[in-house]
């Protein structure tokens, strides 16, 4: 093949765009056909020339020199889409004596077997809190007669500390060029508790890629429902999203195993015998459970700049459900007074996120999300964060300040925050993450002055852990 052909191909399997670049090389004139092409890959550092400054393009290239291509294409795969994707892992294979040969671990060779690449993560974690907690909760189940459901309610102690452990394989296999099934199998345990680690496959799906800008997947995903504040976690249809990162919309269709209530009420301490006592609420199935549809569309303004917004119809469960299924022990006298205006009110709910680079390593974000027609349903935070925290890179490191406040019926249900409740709760929190090893990360999180929404005191929440990828 010669030279100007390849890295024609270099470009397109590298998403090289770089409009202006500066030719370096003496031998490359601007009538050549391939000048840009040459221009752009060299102001990457993908391809070099020889000492003499030439390119000598119209000699053939060595699979020395395709190797180096390709060794930089495999940086660079984590921002390239599925087609390049491919393509980058086939020349890798291709040329994996010479790659070797250069020095270069080609980590996309090595966890494959046939066509399987397996990745997966290990964890320990310390979780705690202030003081012991009073756990009330409140679960649906159908009746042996025909009388309908019941709340059974069950009260225990929460343990003021805890220490376990987590494991995930995660078994990506390969269908063809745009389409791949993946399945993870995770187990954890407590340490000290009785039996063997719980082990289950909590991820089941496949995706596939319509061109470059439309990808579908269904089965039992990760969904993240604007930056997290109100949903990160699993998610059980289907979801389609077109665009990239500069301008993208998505929508899912199906259910949120995680939906939950988990609120919290505080106690004085300077009355003996007061503390937390929370407050939890599940549905006995999920299919008897909520239907979600969530619209969601996020975008960049600039490079410094990130906004996204998004719409969940909830459908099957009416607002009067969520109220009375709580009622008396979690709403006040102006909350269970809106109950009896409900009866044909929807949970739909809305939200709204930006972030912002200020600086090399300083971000600030902030997010609000609130029921369409529950009142006391806001829910919103803001932080701001230092540091360039990279698991892949020893050394690096990141300290975070947020503020998290939560309204009574704040449509909050697995938060990527970490913040142990989610309604009628208010904090400060601090994190930090450094990565003491390459793929080796430490990360630590405490609420400081926690507070429920009437002002009373709530136990603070600790936690860190040790993580490992692989």
């Amino acid at each position: 093949m010669k030279k100007h052909l390849a890295v024609l191909a270099a470009t397109a399997v590298l998403g090289v765009t770089s409009a202006f670049a500066a030719n370096p090389f003496s031998d490359v004139t601007p009538q050549d056909w391939a000048y840009q092409t040459v221009a752009q890959l060299a102001a990457q550092g993908v391809v070099n020339g020889y000492p003499d400054g030439t390119f000598q393009g119209q000699h053939n290239i060595t699979r020395y020199e395709m190797a180096q291509m390709v060794a930089k294409a495999l940086v660079r795969q984590d921002r390239v889409d599925a087609e390049q994707n491919a393509i980058i892992n086939r020349l890798a294979n291709e040329f994996s004596a010479e790659l070797n040969n250069l020095g270069v671990r080609v980590a996309t060779l090595e966890n494959k077997v046939g066509n399987f690449k397996f990745t997966g993560d290990a964890r320990l974690r310390f979780i705690g809190h202030e003081k012991t907690t009073t756990s009330l909760d409140v679960v649906e189940k159908d009746k042996e007669d025909k009388s309908g459901k019941e709340k059974v309610l069950t009260e225990k102690m929460m343990k003021k500390s805890m220490f376990d452990y987590r494991g995930r394989v995660q078994f990506a296999a390969t269908v063809n060029d745009n389409t791949k099934a993946v399945i993870r199998l995770v187990g954890s345990k407590e340490f000290g508790a009785a039996g063997n680690p719980k082990t289950t496959i909590d991820r089941i799906y496949v995706q596939h890629n319509f061109g470059k800008y439309l990808t579908a997947t269904a089965g039992r995903h990760d969904l993240t429902v604007g930056a997290g504040l109100t949903y990160d976690d699993v998610f059980e249809g289907a979801t389609a999203m077109v665009g990239k990162d500069a301008l993208n919309a998505s929508v899912s269709y199906g259910y949120a195993p995680a939906l939950g209530y988990n609120a919290v009420f505080g106690g004085t301490k300077d009355v003996p015998g007061t503390s937390n006592r929370e407050v939890s609420f599940f549905a006995k199935d999920q299919k008897d459970n909520a239907q979600l549809a969530v619209f969601q569309v996020n975008g960049m303004i600039g490079k410094a700049v990130k906004v996204g917004g998004f719409y969940t119809k909830v459908n099957g469960v009416k607002a009067i459900d969520a109220v009375t299924a709580i009622n008396g022990i979690a709403l006040d006298a102006d909350s269970m007074k809106q109950a009896e205006k409900l009866t044909k009110k929807s949970l739909d709910f809305y939200g709204v996120n930006a972030s912002v680079k200020l600086g090399h390593n300083l971000m600030v974000d902030g997010e609000f999300a609130k029921y369409v027609d529950l009142k006391h349903s806001n829910a919103w935070t803001a932080g701001i964060a230092y540091g360039a925290y990279d698991m892949k890179k020893a050394g690096t490191w990141m300290l975070k300040a947020q503020y998290v406040n939560l309204d009574v019926m704040a449509p909050v249900f697995s938060s990527t925050y970490m913040t142990p409740y989610n309604q009628n709760y208010k904090t400060w929190s601090v994190l930090g993450k450094y990565a003491i090893a390459k793929n080796v990360g430490l990360a630590a999180y405490s609420t400081i002055g926690a507070k429920d929404k009437a002002g009373n005191d709530v136990a603070d929440f600790y936690r860190a852990e040790l993580n490992y990828k692989f």
